[in-house]
């Protein structure tokens, strides 16, 4: 049985990632999630493809946080454009540590982020609130 840094090959899972999803995504879901990034070829096609791979628990993870990752991406980027149609800057706040922390890195990809602003907490004023729901998790915009 070959090993590859301590890691059996054979308890060694791929998860091949989509087009589209960016350099940035990639590389935080590496960080948080410990798997590793390779260009894998096809035989076939005689082209490349990238893929994730790591332990069966890090690579449900990873596709756990690459999906995370992208609808935030996607959420705050709409939340973004309206709130700059409107001319008014969105409160975000969720209670998720784990979501709050991946939409404070996604803000900083987002076009008009200055429009965007993640609370640490509930704002105590009485302003009107929608709730979205991302991932199963909720979402509250304040405007």
């Amino acid at each position: 049985m070959e090993s590859y840094e301590g890691v059996s090959l054979d308890d060694t899972v791929e998860l091949p990632i989509k087009p589209g999803i960016p350099q940035s995504v990639i590389v935080r879901v590496m960080e948080i999630c410990g798997v590793e990034y390779k260009l894998k070829d096809t035989n076939m096609l005689d082209n490349k493809y990238p893929v994730l791979y790591g332990s069966r628990e890090n690579i449900e993870n990873a596709k756990k946080y690459l999906k995370l990752f992208t609808e935030s991406k996607l959420v705050l980027r709409d939340i973004a454009r309206l709130a700059r149609r409107f001319n008014t800057v969105a409160k975000i706040y969720t209670e998720d540590d784990d979501l709050k922390y991946i939409m404070e890195i996604v803000s900083q990809n987002v076009t008009n982020r200055d429009k965007l602003k993640i609370l640490e907490k509930v704002p105590e004023s009485n302003e009107d609130c929608e709730t979205l729901d991302l991932c199963g998790k909720k979402i509250y915009v304040y405007v």
